[in-house]
């Protein structure tokens, strides 16, 4: 071979050596290719935008009253709060949205459930089509995200208020990601439980004393207590006491938070 290469003239011998660094090129970009596809961001959920082969640190999970509706100043409240949480988020963090379900008189089928996927300016130009990633980011998690929290705002006055039942149905159904480190449970209500299992119309506080408990350890959960003007004289300090020491005695209970009508 060395013989050949020594009679081969100068230009026959850098045409060569270009070629061969063209190969080199050639492979290693391939070898990058390779790589990226096969990247475990990459390995997402074409639906939920969920990454099976990423760790996933959160699972939100907001469980909404739209028994009555929310005043306009609970609104921006709500979106201001999980916009908040949402920009805060890992990558791979996931956000489920339920509603009290009238029909099923318990939690309903969830409004939106997706997964927080990387931002363009958190991707390298070099092994991403940045582009790609902002409008997945937008089209595919932001604006479907920001659809369900407008249209869940905007729903309201429903007969029954089944906190308890759509609590219940958390365990029941299986609803939190077995996979995520920790969750966030975050009840959006009034707190007027009112339903078969107890009314705090017909028995005060005593409704939430007499609940069943459930097992919702995993998560730690924070009431967002919506204050309504026609509900003041059920939504008492007794109410709140009988609803912090139920949600303790059931999961990691943080705190209640009241909203101002």
């Amino acid at each position: 071979m060395r013989e050949i290469f020594s009679r081969l003239s100068g230009d026959d011998r850098k045409g060569l050596m270009v070629a061969a660094l063209g190969v080199v090129i050639l492979a290693a970009l391939a070898v990058t290719v390779v790589r990226v596809i096969n990247a475990p961001e990459n390995d997402y959920d074409r639906k939920t935008l969920c990454n099976t082969s990423l760790p996933r640190p959160l699972h939100h999970v907001f469980i909404i009253d739209v028994s009555d509706a929310l005043s306009d100043y609970q609104k921006h409240f709500l979106r201001t709060h999980i916009s908040g949480v949402l920009e805060q988020a890992a990558v791979n963090d996931r956000f489920t949205l339920f509603v009290l379900d009238e029909k099923y008189h318990g939690l309903s089928e969830s409004v939106v459930d997706i997964c927080k996927p990387e931002t363009a300016d958190a991707v390298s130009a070099l092994t991403a089509n940045r582009a790609f990633v902002e409008r997945l980011y937008l089209e595919r998690f932001e604006q479907p995200l920001d659809r369900a929290i407008a249209e869940v705002v905007a729903a309201g006055d429903q007969e029954v208020s089944p906190i308890y039942e759509a609590l219940s149905d958390v365990v029941a159904l299986d609803r939190l990601d077995g996979r995520a480190q920790e969750v966030h449970l975050t009840i959006v209500s009034d707190m007027i439980q009112n339903s078969r299992a107890g009314s705090v119309f017909s028995s005060g506080s005593a409704a939430i004393d007499n609940l069943p408990l459930i097992n919702l350890r995993r998560a730690r959960t924070t009431v967002l207590w919506l204050d309504r003007e026609k509900y003041r004289q059920y939504q008492t300090t007794e109410l709140q006491r009988s609803w912090q020491d139920y949600l303790a005695s059931v999961s990691r209970f943080e705190q209640i938070e009241r909203v101002r009508n």
